[in-house]
């Protein structure tokens, strides 16, 4: 019978920091660029913000956190940010 037996937290391994950056189809690190263009207010220019994530949708929830007070008129898909192993970012 285990009962009798002292339960003991097992040690998990430290999570990776969460970053746009994942394995991509050529095996190196990669996340996608995407800029946000809001709506014009009078005469000045648009406010743009570029955020570098791994799909759409983690772009999507990265503005609706950090920017909900952007009125996103545009969304387009820049460039896709590669980062080989080795990198000094690495």
């Amino acid at each position: 019978m285990l009962s009798h037996m002292p339960r003991t937290r097992s040690e998990r391994p430290p999570r990776a920091q969460k970053t746009g950056f994942r394995p991509g189809h050529s095996g190196a690190c990669e996340a996608r660029l995407y800029q946000f263009t809001g709506v014009t207010i009078g005469e000045g220019q648009p406010p743009i913000e570029w955020v570098a994530a791994s799909d759409l949708h983690e772009a999507i929830a990265y503005m609706l956190k950090w920017h909900s007070d952007l009125d996103i008129q545009r969304v387009e898909w820049v460039a896709v940010i590669e980062m080989v192993s080795g990198s000094p970012l690495n």
